[in-house]
């Protein structure tokens, strides 16, 4: 669970740094992570339910 927290993290700074060498406002470079975030977390929680079931 943690390490999924982890990649999540990394996905949506990653996505920030990104936007904001883009040429974004802060701000809206934080929005951007923020919209990478959630859904890698929500996908990594899909997929560890999925592996997790017997």
């Amino acid at each position: 669970m943690a390490l999924m927290v982890l990649v999540a993290t990394l996905v949506g700074g990653v996505a920030g740094l990104l936007a904001y060498a883009g040429g974004a406002s802060a701000p809206n470079a934080i929005l951007a992570g923020g919209a990478a975030f959630a859904p890698a977390i929500s996908i990594l929680l899909a997929v560890a339910h999925f592996l997790g079931r017997n």
